[in-house]
């Protein structure tokens, strides 16, 4: 039978696992959502330029900005901001949480 230190530090070393696997897990969902918000961006400014070759004759500069069409411009980067700015309070907030439910650290020195 295993003594109860030796038990806690199973307990500890399991839960540190399991911490790891949830957190690749969450990396993984944040950059296969990070990668859907760039194709979709992607796609909505393709979409409102009307395509590459208005964006190759010039057509869609920066001045394009002042006219009366760049209300689709505008909505895309509102959007595009919103959705960074909570990617990053949702990962803020996960990295707290995780950091609130760690067990306090011992010191490494040897007691023999």
């Amino acid at each position: 039978m295993k003594s109860l230190d030796e038990q806690e530090k199973l307990i500890f070393e399991r839960a540190a696992g399991l911490r790891r696997k949830r957190l690749k897990r969450d990396l993984g969902i944040l950059s296969a959502a990070s990668l859907m918000c760039l194709v979709l961006i992607t796609g909505s400014i393709y979409g409102l330029a009307g395509g590459y070759s208005a964006m190759a004759d010039g057509q869609s500069m920066g001045a394009f900005m002042l006219s009366s069409e760049a209300g689709g411009y505008v909505l895309v980067t509102v959007l595009a901001f919103a959705a960074g700015a909570s990617a990053a309070v949702l990962a803020i907030r996960s990295a707290q949480k995780n950091s609130r439910g760690d067990p306090p650290k011992e010191d490494k020195k040897d007691s023999s």
